[in-house]
This record gives structure tokens, C-alpha cells and sequence, in this order.
């Protein structure tokens, strides 16, 4: 009678055993949320590899290396040089993560012409030379810097000569037109394809999870056509 009792408990105690098997105790990582505009991971290519400067040189062969990559974080300290990427890009969608020191300074360029701007800006009017001013031509239309040393983002979508520009999940640039002529210290080039840089020469600054997203020209039209009918 002993035994027919205890087999019954131990076949309860597998099976409740076997279904716990596989469940965790532990926190779940949170699935990756979309991006502002609306972007997903389909076509998105990372442009830091984690490691080094693959993929990417330096504006001025001849100039000084102050990158540093560490924890898949690049940082530049001055002195440094602006690095660009070996490959050219028109018309994309864009993930910049940054992080900028007090009083610092630097900027992302697109197609080697047009800088959107990255500065100690956290509490100050807006301005043409602000954190996230397509340099010196268009003010951000509110000012969505965070405080020094917090990671901020940009979302950015540029297609012919039409920018649009997230920070930190505020529109800032909505559909603006670019114009023809560069902005800051722009490469002399004609209209056209050209490398993303990151500006390393002003100050300390750190880079993480740049993604890009290009587009095939029915791709850009269709996305424009959407910007456009929202607008």
C-alpha cells in the first residue's frame, strides 16, 4: 500500500517539474521599440562595428587620432579628426545615438555637404548653431537637447533636398528644404551621393548604434509622397 501511494506523488512531482522547464526567473530583454518615424529593422545597416574604425577614415589622412572605441561606444577626444564612411550615400533614413561633453561641440554630416548639429545646447533658446540646427541655415523649431552626458538621439529621413529630423523623439526639422549649398565646413562636392561624417575636432564626443537605411529611389519617392501628404 506503501508503494502505490508513493508512485502516484512522484509522477506529480515530474510533471509539474517538466512544465516548469524553459521558464525564466529573470528579467526578459524588452523587444526594440521602432524609431519615431516609423522605421523598421528591414534594410538597416550598422555602420560601427564595435570594434574599430572599419568601414570608416579619417577626413585628414595626416591628422591626429583621438577615437577610442570601448564597450561599442566611439568617443573622440581632441586633439581628433572628423571620420567619414568609405561608402556614399543620397537618399537614407538615419539613427545617430551621441553623447556630449559640457561646452563641447560636433555634428553629423550628411552626403559630406550638410551638417545637422550637435551641441552642449540643454536649456538655451533655440538657435541657428544650436543642437540640432541644420548649421547655420534652420533652427531647430524647439529645443529637445537633454542635459550633458545623457544619450540623445536623432531620427533623421533626408531624400533629394528634404530634411526631416527627430530629437529625442521631438520633430525639430519637419520636411524643411535643405537648398544647394553646404553648410559649415561642407566638402566641395556637386549635388549628389557622398559619405556620412561625424565631427571629432571640437570636442569630446561619443557615438553609438549609427544605423543607416538607404533608399532605393522608389523607396525615397514613396516615403517623400507620405512626408508630403502628412505636411
Amino acid at each position: 500500500m506503501a508503494m502505490r501511494k508513493i508512485l502516484p506523488t512522484l509522477v506529480m512531482v515530474g510533471l509539474v517539474a517538466s512544465s516548469l522547464t524553459g521558464i525564466s526567473c529573470g528579467p526578459q530583454e524588452a523587444p526594440q521599440a521602432e524609431s519615431e518615424q516609423g522605421t523598421s529593422s528591414e534594410g538597416w545597416v550598422d555602420l560601427l562595428n564595435g570594434t574599430d574604425l572599419g568601414g570608416w577614415h579619417f577626413r585628414k589622412a595626416d591628422g591626429p587620432d583621438g577615437w577610442k572605441v570601448e564597450n561599442d561606444v566611439y568617443s573622440s577626444t581632441p586633439p581628433s579628426t572628423d571620420i567619414m564612411t568609405d561608402e556614399e550615400y543620397y537618399d537614407f533614413q538615419l539613427h545617430v545615438e551621441f553623447n556630449i561633453a559640457a561646452g563641447s561641440n560636433s555634428g553629423v554630416y550628411m552626403r559630406d555637404k550638410y551638417e545637422v548639429q550637435i551641441l552642449d545646447s540643454y536649456g538655451k533658446p533655440t538657435a541657428d548653431n544650436g543642437c540640432g540646427a541644420l548649421y547655420r541655415r534652420i533652427p531647430p523649431s524647439t529645443n529637445a537637447a537633454l542635459p550633458t552626458g545623457e544619450w540623445q538621439t536623432f531620427e533623421i529621413t533626408f531624400i533629394g533636398q528634404r530634411l526631416t529630423v527627430d530629437h529625442n523623439g521631438t520633430r525639430v526639422h519637419d520636411n524643411v528644404d535643405v537648398g544647394p549649398k553646404g553648410t559649415g565646413a561642407a566638402g566641395e562636392r556637386a549635388d549628389g551621393p557622398g559619405p556620412l561624417r561625424l565631427q571629432g575636432d571640437h570636442g569630446l564626443v561619443s557615438f553609438r548604434n549609427v544605423r543607416i537605411r538607404p533608399l532605393s529611389s522608389e523607396e525615397a519617392e514613396k516615403i517623400q509622397a507620405e512626408i508630403d501628404a502628412a505636411g
